[in-house]
């Protein structure tokens, strides 16, 4: 592969970068590294020589000490590859605490398998790894390694620290390129990169030190927007004949649109049997579903990583053909199933997980998109569709790529759009009890609870397993103790503002104390909310609570003959920024009525208000925890 040769000074600026420490004596991290950190980067360096638009060589040197078994499970090489990669390991040598070499690992010990996991049907992909051990912590490993690559389109996000509890003691990144092919930066909370030119080339290059390590906090941020990171994208996109530009987000969707050209050309069979499943459904919206109820009895998701699979979808002919497709080549098919019933559709592009991550909207790149669904604009509404499930209702997102910036891709480029955000009322839980007391203290009880949004979305792998399954499920997760079931059911309600409800019967022996003339009865432990930590050191992180919810609970006790509360809790009503709670108790003869309702609201907040949340779920803790005395 030709590499560029370069004058004096710019190679000058390279060994200034590329100096490493000789020594690795534990000793010698400064204490404010070590303080909450399993591992240490003490010496990261990673530079990218580009020898045209999409072809150069990556060379990485890094060195971790690792200082206890959770920083060894981070610590491990994994460099994955295909046929565009070649891959050479130079050394992996390990030293212990004193900085001393232990040995170096042999060629035989570093592992390449194919990097394929249940959900990948084609791939090309290989994994090189290797894990280190040794017997006493704390110890160090060295790796470097180098890549040579084509058709190269991303460089991906440069972070080293990306988890909890990683400490960095030094790390640099350079990339040395020709002043006409242009590289686009993004960078988050990193002083700004360097440039050093000369005829016609340049080397821009980053570099961080002594950056501590980050605790998990509860409700915390995502760790993204808190470390040190380093977005990277070329100018030009090119991968074999697919060229094009991220100057832009609509320029970067055209570019996409591009990889989608002829693969929604279904054969003449797939069109009969479509035509078969909608000729007599007039309404719009029931085609939809019953298109997409089709998708899902005949389909299945595995991942496609073959070439250029990342970005490009399996035609639509191959998922009908197999029944198999990526999230790009399901999206696709349904897409193409619509366009033949005159529906118009994009796939769109998205962060997808539980946590809702920002887009750079003034920075096009690949780094922040990991999963397509399907957009269809429908009326004065846009249906949205996750094609990768079969159990997900009919335009339901569920929190995996709900309330957050997509991009659609249209036949005008990427144009940004945003997903539907579940409110409180939608994310509810409703615990409707009829508990049944006698003077043992044991409690029969039946207990019906609908849930729906995102509290649905929570239970949907046990609403569609076997009854089996969900009793199991229900036992482990009850609060009751020593219950017995015996009587269980499920009715789910798949519709676009899917709902389930659960009805139990059962008996709970010591619900309540029992002790001579007297009980104790807890007013609420089928639905007890639990403290959260409290925070004996400074608050780092902002407070982010990702979704609102509300839960009712409503449960009437039937006390036990001759005996009555000593005396009844005066209730509360709680109202903050986080959201609000209350509950109230009365008597009604020999009934104990006990109506709690909790509300937790959605919200960015920062640190300093940490420990009003605290006190707030605290009080909610221990208001559910209240007991009432009965006596005879």
């Amino acid at each position: 592969m030709k590499k560029y040769l370069l004058t004096f000074p710019i190679i000058l600026a390279l060994s200034l970068l590329t100096v490493s420490g000789q020594f690795f004596s534990v000793a010698l991290i400064p204490d404010s590294l070590l303080e909450n950190a399993d591992l240490v980067l003490r010496d990261f360096d990673q530079q990218f020589v580009m020898n045209s638009v999409n072809s150069g060589t990556e060379t990485v040197r890094k060195v971790w000490t690792i200082l206890n078994k959770e920083g060894e499970n981070e610590a491990s090489l994994y460099i994955i590859y295909d046929k565009d990669k070649d891959v050479k390991v130079k050394q992996i040598i390990l030293y212990d605490k004193s900085g001393k070499k232990i040995r170096t690992v042999k060629q035989s010990e570093i592992q390449d398998s194919p990097a394929h996991i249940e959900s990948v049907l084609f791939s090309d992909d290989r994994v090189i790894s290797f894990s280190p051990i040794y017997a006493e912590y704390p110890y160090t490993v060295e790796y470097d390694y180098e890549i040579d690559f084509d058709n190269h389109i991303s460089f991906g996000r440069w972070m080293p620290v990306f988890d909890y509890n990683i400490s960095v003691a030094k790390a640099r990144l350079s990339v040395i390129h020709s002043a006409d092919n242009k590289i686009y930066r993004k960078e988050i909370n990193v002083p700004h990169g360097s440039t050093v030119s000369e005829k016609g080339m340049e080397v821009d290059s980053w570099e961080i030190r002594n950056i501590k390590a980050i605790e998990d906090e509860p409700f915390d941020a995502s760790i993204t927007e808190r470390v040190p990171s380093v977005y990277l994208m070329p100018a030009v996109l090119k991968y074999d004949k697919n060229v094009g530009t991220s100057d832009s987000w609509m320029n970067y969707g055209n570019w996409v649109k591009s990889l989608y050209i002829d693969k929604d050309i279904l054969p003449s069979e797939a069109k009969i049997k479509i035509s078969s499943l909608i000729n007599n459904i007039p309404d719009t919206l029931l085609r939809i579903k019953a298109l997409y109820d089709y998708l899902q009895q005949n389909t299945r998701y595995v991942a496609v990583v073959l070439g250029i699979g990342g970005y490009q979808p399996f035609d639509a002919e191959t998922v009908y053909r197999t029944g198999y497709g990526d999230c790009k080549a399901l999206s696709n098919y349904m897409s193409s199933m619509l366009k033949l019933t005159g529906v118009k559709s994009y796939p769109a592009l998205v962060s997808a997980g539980r946590h809702i991550e920002s887009i750079f909207n003034d920075f096009p790149n690949f780094g922040q998109f990991n999963h397509v669904i399907l957009c269809v604009p429908f009326k004065h509404d846009t249906i949205w569709l996750e094609c990768t499930s079969q159990q997900i209702p009919f335009g339901f997102l569920g929190d995996f790529s709900d309330d957050r910036q997509v991009l659609l891709i249209t036949e005008n480029g990427g144009i940004f759009a945003h997903t539907p955000r579940y409110d409180a009322a939608e994310n509810s839980m409703k615990c409707t009890s009829y508990l049944s007391i006698d003077s043992s203290g044991m409690a029969k009880c039946s207990i019906k609870t609908i849930v729906k949004g995102l509290q649905y979305n929570e239970l949907s792998s046990i609403l569609n397993s076997n009854i089996d399954d969900q009793k199991k499920w229900y036992y482990k997760n009850s609060s009751l103790p020593s219950l017995q079931i015996s009587g269980f059911s499920v009715r789910n309600d798949k519709s676009m503002h899917p709902s389930a409800t659960i009805d139990v019967s059962l008996s709970s022996q010591n619900y309540a104390s029992f002790s001579g003339k007297y009980i104790l009865l807890p007013l609420n432990l089928i639905n007890n909310q639990k403290p959260i930590r409290k925070m004996l050191k400074s608050r780092k992180s902002d407070i982010e609570i990702a979704r609102s919810f509300t839960d009712y609970d409503s449960l009437v006790y039937r006390l036990p003959v001759n005996y009555k509360p000593e005396s009844l809790p005066k209730g509360m009503d709680l109202k903050t920024n986080f959201g609000k709670y209350s509950y109230y108790v009365r008597l009604d003869g020999n009934k104990l009525i006990y109506v709690r309702n909790c509300t937790l609201n959605q919200g960015r907040y920062k640190p300093s208000f940490y420990n009003e949340l605290y006190d707030f779920i605290l009080s909610i803790s221990k208001a559910d925890n209240l007991k009432v005395l009965l006596t005879k």
